[in-house]
């Protein structure tokens, strides 16, 4: 069933038993669900790095990067705000991340292009090696939604998971009846009530399959050369 943001306001003030209360006004109510509905998606994309996809196609600037910001898409209440690479690639090859510290010194030397097509985070962009200006590249993205507060009115609908938006209000319920201190029993009650629920959920999303999961190492086969 779908759930509109003003109706997430309202449960979560019933589920604080505040509905005729006047210490917590909407707005508050508002900037608190918004910090709990990116953790919530936070914690969703985490634990299923594939529960949103998309493929972005870019291109790099003259220093060769790529700008976090180029990796959202959409507006209004359809934005896809960038959280992870999941994948770079030209089409062809597959690039490999890396860490600064480990090619200091390959945006100023001659990093030729016969060396392994690599990239790094650094601030909010992605440095791609060999640095090439205006080179075309996919970078697959998973995402999160339009933020709680950014909403166009009170009748969007939230994109969550459905039958699980009582996450969303039993944590933001915790943390509004922790103001002053004055409820701190009834908050603490509402987490547990948000971990049970949460951890429910998020087995659910691990797996859509009956296959079972298994453990493997980070590194892929391709980064080790033929014996």
């Amino acid at each position: 069933m779908a759930v509109t943001k003003a109706q997430l306001i309202a449960l979560t003030r019933e589920t604080m038993d505040a509905v005729a209360s006047e210490r917590w006004s909407d707005a508050t109510i508002t900037r608190v669900l918004n910090s709990v509905y990116a953790d919530e998606w936070s914690n969703i994309l985490n634990a299923q790095p594939y529960y949103t996809f998309a493929k972005r196609t870019v291109t790099t600037d003259s220093d060769g990067m790529i700008s976090f910001s180029d990796l959202n898409s959409g507006s209004g209440d359809s934005q896809q705000n960038f959280y992870r690479v999941l994948s770079v690639s030209d089409g062809n090859v597959l690039y490999t991340q890396t860490r600064f510290q480990d090619v200091p010194l390959a945006t100023t030397t001659n990093y030729l292009p016969t060396y392994p097509r690599l990239y790094y985070t650094a601030g909010q962009a992605l440095q791609i090696l060999p640095v090439s200006a205006s080179l075309s590249l996919y970078v697959f993205v998973n995402y999160r939604p339009t933020n709680f507060s950014d909403l166009a009115s009170d009748s969007s609908v939230i994109d969550f998971p459905d039958a699980n938006e009582t996450i969303i209000a039993n944590e933001a319920g915790a943390r509004l009846l922790n103001k002053g201190g004055a409820e701190s029993v009834a908050a603490k009650t509402l987490r547990e009530e948000a971990n049970l629920q949460r951890s429910s959920m998020l087995d659910d999303l691990r797996r859509y399959t009956i296959n079972p999961t298994r453990m493997a190492y980070p590194d892929q086969k391709y980064d080790w050369s033929g014996g």
